[in-house]
């Protein structure tokens, strides 16, 4: 019989290199690395014997020693018969031709994993004891991000125009022209504060209850997150970017100036992003984030659906308004670092909602 090295495999080159099988969710410590030139060596079917010599030589190992090697690797699908395939390589070759090979390897990475928050349990750990350890050894990160600047409160919110709820989520639409409609710091106030009404009953419940009920952490949903206001024209803030604290429901001014072009620049040249009267860039971070998911890279998933979620909030305040909004996630990464003076490790800047 014939073997061949497993399709889709990623290897670690650690003190004794690592063989991640992605399809098989399954991971392998190889002896040390010479075992690394045979196996990346194997470009065509081989047989064992080739396969038992070659190791028994770079491996300095008598002739049974490899044999049990070898019978080890095929065991493991590091090795596989040639004459057959795993089921899902199919579409494995499919996402590889659209160049979504990265992407596949994330999402085999994080599929499938146990739920558990403790290497190596067997079986999920409830959340509250886990997150109980986790606040005894180390320092729960700040709930609330203030910018050493003048916080200027937010003018009394305005109410929205009677429209009924269906009507409002049905009319939503992205690629139209702006509404003729002037934006004032009054409807920015009340698209502020009712988007972020459940984040901040959940951030204060959590901040309130964690020493005594660690779980709390875990049902505060969209504390992971931070929204940032472009005012470009809106009566009653001069032109800026402005970081938006729930707890005070007050703008603190990061920059003053026309941010168009740089946004429009950062969001890959997407002339809409810097258009309109004013955008919301919504950043998630990190740390907030992991330590509520530690030893769960899964989480990483978690988050971008939150955002989507939290977004959709901004989008139907501002549809309720009357106004056209633009939601975009495309961006480059270091020049909307630039914009808001984060580090995308510790905070990143990843979805943009423009509205005018």
């Amino acid at each position: 019989m014939k073997y061949s090295l497993n399709e889709f495999m990623r290897i670690r080159l650690e003190e004794r290199p690592v063989c991640d099988l992605l399809l098989e969710g399954r991971t392998f410590r190889l002896p040390d690395a010479r075992c690394l030139p045979v196996l990346t060596g194997i470009e065509e079917p081989v047989d064992r014997d080739w396969l038992v010599a070659r190791f028994s030589r770079e491996l300095s190992r008598d002739t049974d020693d490899a044999t049990e090697f070898v019978d080890r690797l095929v065991e493991s699908r590091i090795l596989r018969p040639a004459d057959s395939e795993h089921p899902l390589m199919p579409e494995v070759r499919s996402w590889q031709q659209y160049g979504w090979t990265d992407a596949l390897i994330f999402h085999c990475l994080t599929e499938g994993r146990p739920y558990s928050d403790v290497l190596g349990a067997q079986a999920p750990e409830p959340a509250g004891s886990v997150l109980a350890k986790r606040i005894a050894q180390q320092e729960v990160p700040p709930f609330w991000k203030h910018l050493p600047v003048p916080y200027q409160p937010l003018p009394p919110a305005l109410d929205y125009p009677e429209r009924d709820l269906a009507d409002v989520l049905l009319s939503r639409r992205s690629h139209v022209a702006w509404s003729e409609q002037q934006l004032t710091a009054e409807q920015l106030s009340r698209v502020l504060r009712d988007a972020n009404a459940p984040l901040l009953e959940m951030r204060c419940a959590a901040e309130q209850d964690y020493r005594t009920s660690p779980d709390v952490l875990m049902r505060n949903t969209y504390g992971d997150l931070e929204t940032y206001v472009v005012v470009y024209d809106v009566v009653g803030l001069e032109p800026g970017i402005y970081h938006y604290a729930p707890d005070r429901h007050a703008l603190g001014l990061v920059e003053a100036g026309d941010f168009r072009d740089r946004v429009r620049t950062a969001f890959v040249g997407q002339k809409s992003a810097g258009s309109g009267s004013c955008s919301l860039l919504i950043s998630a971070v990190w740390e907030r984030h992991m330590f509520r998911y530690a030893n769960d890279p899964r989480a990483y998933r978690t988050v971008m659906t939150i955002m989507g979620q939290f977004a959709q909030r901004y989008l139907v305040a501002w549809t309720a308004f009357g106004f056209t909004t633009f939601p975009t996630p495309a961006h480059h990464p270091e020049l909307t670092d630039a914009l808001l003076g984060t580090d995308r490790f510790e905070e990143s800047g990843i979805y943009l909602i423009t509205a005018g």
